[in-house]
């Protein structure tokens, strides 16, 4: 018996092993990776222009504000803009438009940058509306006492007799930090009840975000919600926000630009998720004001304007698709020599920097010219790690997709798209070391197209947007 079942696995071992070979995935000749979009259903749906927000400064002179600066605005098709910009958010009176140091004495005038009112025009041109970062700090100008909570109502009379009821107001700005006045989370969350209160006495669609935290800290962002829930005060609150920054670089270390940061960042995201909903607040949103590949240190430019913090940029707002609610880059108007700036206000008229255009690209990619119009997110697998590609993919409202491929490896590979069904065309641009540094903008990319696939040539530390129709 044990003689017959030893001939019968002997003559069935061919079969075994060509079976076991057959079963083991390999790559398909002449194509490395394969991405596949699912059209079956929506992960998400979402405003696309919220991903795509714009910080703008109260620095910036309103000279610069024209024609070009709205044309360069509109490409990045942010629907919300936020104001005034930044650290000098607890430091700044809107009234008055003076801005002190953080201990609030010395008041300067800073009627050369962008009031108020010219922040209100901008917004009408370019079609977006108001994020303010309101100063929770009462103060004391020329004798006269400044309350912050009279002061933010005003600020919401304001918005709703400009048509701009619902407008999303922060609550001051990384209020964690000690390069910022100090309060702790029970102070901050006291005055953040009665900012808001007040804001939503106005203005009952006024959306609240707190608590700005300068980072990934949830022992700030803990300690705001239970001080909220202690208070009864949760109902108050619409939207966390808090920053990301990719890194720390500084001629005291080794750090550079982190392409593994932004799947870090989706971790972020989704414990902050959880913390929302097992307080049974999956009604709350998430907000990143501000976010960009890297901190630089003073005399440190190690990253800076490479091709890297371009691919981190596209990536952090592709992960944002999938996990925030809206996100903001840091920052748009700003001199070019700065890092972190994707419109260089030195230049007369303001130009692009190398950066504009990595979010430029994921931005026309993932949104209709209207970037308002909600879209669907959809599932994207592919047979390679994170680590080497990425990829995002939208439904839009007149049924085209939107793909945003990442190549963040050192060479070229053949990408494979499967699409939900036969396109009737796909057009694509890429945007890789060449174009970065030339900076200018994305160049077209050929496509093959057979069926159901798209197939590109994807250059190594490259972004690709198809566009499906």
């Amino acid at each position: 018996m044990k003689k017959r079942l030893l001939i019968r696995l002997f003559l069935l071992l061919p079969t075994l092993l060509l079976t076991r070979c057959q079963s083991t995935s390999s790559p398909e000749p002449g194509v490395d990776v394969v991405v596949t979009v699912s059209g079956s259903s929506a992960l998400r749906e979402l405003e696309p222009g919220l991903l795509l927000g714009a910080n703008l400064g109260a620095w910036v002179s309103n000279t610069k504000l024209g024609a070009t600066t709205q044309d360069l605005f509109k490409a990045l098709r942010p629907s919300v803009a936020r104001f005034p910009g930044g650290n000098m958010s607890n430091n700044y009176c809107w009234v008055t438009q003076k801005v002190s140091g953080n201990d609030h004495v010395q008041w300067d005038d800073w009627s050369w940058g962008i009031d108020v009112g010219q922040y209100v025009a901008f917004l009408k041109a370019i079609d977006c509306v108001p994020m303010f970062s309101l100063n929770p700090f009462d103060h004391t100008i020329d004798g006269e006492a400044h309350s912050a909570v009279s002061e933010a109502a005003d600020l919401a009379r304001l918005f709703v007799a400009e048509s701009f009821a619902g407008a999303y107001y922060e609550v001051g700005n990384e209020n964690d930090g000690s390069w910022n006045p100090m309060l702790s989370i029970n102070e901050y969350t006291d005055r953040f009840i009665l900012l808001m209160t007040a804001v939503k006495a106005v203005d009952s669609s006024a959306r609240s975000m707190g608590p700005v935290v300068s980072g990934y800290n949830m022992t700030w962002i803990n300690g705001f919600l239970n001080r909220l829930q202690s208070l009864g005060a949760l109902d108050l609150l619409d939207w966390v926000s808090y920053h990301h920054y990719g890194g720390w670089i500084s001629n005291s270390n080794q750090n550079g630009i982190d392409l593994n940061d932004p799947q870090d960042f989706g971790g972020e995201l989704e414990t902050i998720r959880n913390a929302l909903a097992s307080r049974g607040l999956s009604r709350v949103k998430i907000a990143v004001t501000e976010m960009n590949a890297a901190i630089w240190d003073e005399g440190c430019t190690r990253g800076q304007f490479t091709i890297e913090q371009g691919l981190w940029l596209a990536d952090a707002l592709g992960v944002s698709l999938m996990k925030a609610d809206a996100a903001n880059v840091w920052i748009h108007l700003h001199p070019g020599a700065d890092p972190h700036s994707l419109i260089d206000d030195g230049a007369t008229p303001p130009r692009p920097t190398k950066n504009y255009w990595p979010v430029a690209l994921p931005a026309q990619t993932l949104s209709s010219s209207d970037a308002a119009v909600p879209v669907e997110v959809l599932a994207v697998t592919l047979d390679a790690e994170p680590s080497v590609v990425t990829g995002y993919a939208v439904r839009k409202s007149d049924g085209s997709l939107g793909v945003l491929l990442i190549n963040k490896g050192d060479r070229s590979l053949e990408v494979a798209v499967d699409l939900p069904a036969s396109p009737r065309g796909v057009t694509a641009r890429r945007l890789g070391r060449a174009e970065y540094d030339a900076g200018s903008g994305p160049a077209q990319l050929s496509v093959r197209v057979e069926l159901r696939r798209a197939t590109i040539t994807l250059p190594a530390t490259s972004m690709a947007g198809l566009e499906v129709r």
